[in-house]
């Protein structure tokens, strides 16, 4: 029991010797990340896509000015010709009134209007009158024929 004593150990505060730490090398299995914790293909894509989004949308933009332009001109021009379409109508009209077309009749044609003795009149008031031809046959389909004529004429076909 003479080991054991009664006396405090001090070698437990005395400075130990450091050992070595053994470097040992990890490898990960993910990439190395960048300060913001994204990896630097990331955003160069995401930054390509930005201005791809960009760039389309101005090009967007800028197709949108040209075809309303090319609207605006095209709508002053049917303006134009839907004004011009109404002046030669009320031309047209005007040299399609009777009163143009008489006074043209009788200064450049040299016609005059109608004499009493030049009118002739036509007298078309004759009956309605249905003459049936006499074959003169006197078979059937002939007497048949007659009759049938008969009646036509009663109901007046």
């Amino acid at each position: 029991m003479a080991s054991q004593s009664q006396a405090y150990d001090l070698s437990r505060y005395e400075p130990k010797v450091a050992e070595q730490p053994k470097v040992r090398v990890i490898k990960r299995a993910q990439p190395v990340k960048s300060v913001y914790g994204v990896r630097p293909i990331t955003l160069v894509m995401a930054a390509m896509i930005v201005v791809s989004i960009t760039a389309l949308l101005l090009y967007n933009n800028a197709m949108i000015a040209e075809i309303s332009a090319e609207i605006t001109s095209a709508t002053t021009e049917l303006e134009l010709l839907e004004n011009e379409n109404a002046r030669l109508n009320r031309e047209l009209d005007a040299k399609m009134s009777n009163e143009v077309i008489a006074e043209t009749a009788v200064n450049e044609l040299g016609l005059s209007k109608l004499e009493n003795y030049q009118v002739a009149y036509v007298n078309l008031s004759s009956q309605d009158v249905v003459t049936a031809k006499n074959s003169g046959g006197t078979s059937i389909f002939a007497i048949i024929g007659q009759v049938i004529t008969k009646i036509q004429e009663y109901l007046k076909f």
